[in-house]
């Protein structure tokens, strides 16, 4: 992995959707590390990748990873994540993150390894 120059803890919101922070810790050709923080009952909204898997690490409160394989349709086990846990989302799944509450979740999520993208996936019926 080759590392980008970028300020650590630089602030940037995505495009498609907002979130109380989403900052930078590091960033490759092929490998991003965010860390987020979501307040109460704030979500990143379904989504899926590609190419990039995510992998999940709850550093503070409560998080809820809800799941969905994109080529059957099937509902996959939500993961509930707290201090300390870790869950990996595979390419090809839709998946929504989510801090049930009442107090804020702070995670980092480690993505790779491949071209990042983001396609909106409308939540499951």
């Amino acid at each position: 992995m080759s590392v980008v120059p970028k300020v650590h803890g630089r602030e940037e919101q995505n495009a498609a959707y907002t979130v109380s922070s989403r900052k930078w810790v590091a960033e490759g050709t092929d490998v991003h590390v965010k860390e987020f923080t979501l307040m109460d009952q704030e979500e990143v909204p379904w989504h899926h990748h590609t190419e990039v898997f995510d992998v999940f690490y709850c550093i503070e409160g409560r998080m809820r990873i809800e799941r969905q394989d994109i080529f059957s349709g099937e509902r996959l086990p939500d993961f509930a994540l707290a201090v300390g846990d870790s869950a990996k989302v595979e390419p090809g799944t839709a998946h929504r993150v989510s801090n049930p509450g009442p107090a804020r979740c702070r995670f980092v999520i480690i993505q790779g390894v491949g071209r990042y993208d983001f396609h909106r996936h409308p939540a499951p019926v």
